[in-house]
This record gives structure tokens, sequence and C-alpha cells, in this order.
């Protein structure tokens, strides 16, 4: 074997080395390099997640916001409607009222369905003292003590006192009050009643 034969061998030797040594080298680059590509992408898709749910969730938040604004704001709304509604409402209440006890009739039930209960709650013994508004007549007020005496009340006074009207019924420390203002005494239960029957007219 010459020298040029000897060369192209230890040169193809050198190739084959080199080949393989590349190949030596190059596989595992490649696989590093594979590994990292879908590392990023694994990473790459965390974060996009991350920042979709969180993007999710300053929606949800704003939403929730919007709404809870809006629903106060229906609330407010509703509220500043039933103060009206009352404000009308409890006038025309009290103008009714007050025209109900100025006629004969209704004021007629008007008092027999009070004394009524007036007999329930005050002591009938040692007599009754009764103020009332001077719409009542002497001849209905002589009717109703006849029969608040066939009840077993002892002497019943009355007496006329400036009330817009209706009375009261005194008996010692006792006051049973069916007058206008006594009735209407307990505002916020009443106008929970007046706000329930308008919401029926209403629908």
């Amino acid at each position: 074997m010459n020298l040029e034969q000897r060369t192209g061998a230890l040169l193809e030797l050198v190739d084959r080395y080199k080949v393989k040594r590349c190949a030596e080298l190059i596989e595992p680059a490649r696989a590093e390099a594979h590994e990292t590509v879908r590392n990023a992408i694994v990473e790459a898709r965390r974060r996009v997640t991350t920042a979709i749910a969180a993007e999710r969730k300053r929606y949800a938040i704003e939403v929730g916001a919007v709404e809870a604004a809006l629903a106060t704001e229906r609330r407010l709304s509703a509220q500043r409607r039933a103060v009206q509604l009352l404000a009308g409402a409890w006038t025309d209440l009290r103008t009714r009222l007050q025209a109900r006890w100025r006629a004969a009739a209704q004021r007629q039930r008007w008092t027999r369905a009070h004394l009524a209960r007036a007999l329930h709650a005050v002591p009938r013994a040692g007599g009754w003292r009764i103020e009332y508004e001077s719409s009542w007549t002497d001849k209905e007020c002589a009717q109703a003590a006849e029969w608040l005496c066939g009840e077993g009340v002892g002497a019943v006074e009355f007496i006329v006192q400036p009330v817009t009207a209706g009375f009261r019924v005194i008996a010692g420390h006792n006051v049973f009050d069916a007058t206008l203002d006594g009735l209407l005494a307990d505002r916020a239960q009443l106008e929970g009643r007046l706000l329930h029957h308008l919401s029926l007219e209403e629908s």
C-alpha cells in the first residue's frame, strides 16, 4: 500500500469517525432540543391557561360588580317608587277614613267593630270614658251606651274631643285608641300592608 492509498484510507477512517461522532452528538442534541420545545409548549399552554383563567376571573368580577350595581339601582328605584306611592296612599288612606267616619252608616260599623274589640281589651267594671270626634251624634252615643251596658260595662261617659275621627275608650289606666291617629299609629306595619295591596292591584 503506497502513501496515497494509506492517506485515502486514513481520510476515510477520519470521515467515518466524524460521521459516527456527529451522530453521537446530534441525536442527544436533537432529543434535548425536542424536550426543550415540548417543555416550552407546555409552559406556553400553562401561561395561556393561567392568563385565560385570570381574564375570566377579572371578567366575572367586573360583570358581578355591574350586576350588583344594577341590582342596587333597581332596589333604590323600587324604594323611591314605593316612597312616592306610599306618600300618596297614606294621604288617601287618611282622607278615606275621615270620610268613612263622617258617613253615618260607615261610622256605625266603625264604632260597633271597635267597641266590640274594646270589650276584650279594657276592663268593664268601673265604667268607661269615651272621648270622640263630634260627628258621632248624641243619638248614636246613646245607642252605643245602651249596647255597652248590655255587655256589662258600668257607667259610660261620652266627651267630645278635638280628634280627627274616631274615639278612644279610657277605663282607669287602660286606653283603647280607635281614633284615626290611633288606628294609623303603627305606620311601618300599615305601609307594608299598603305596599302589598298596591302591588296586587298592579299585577
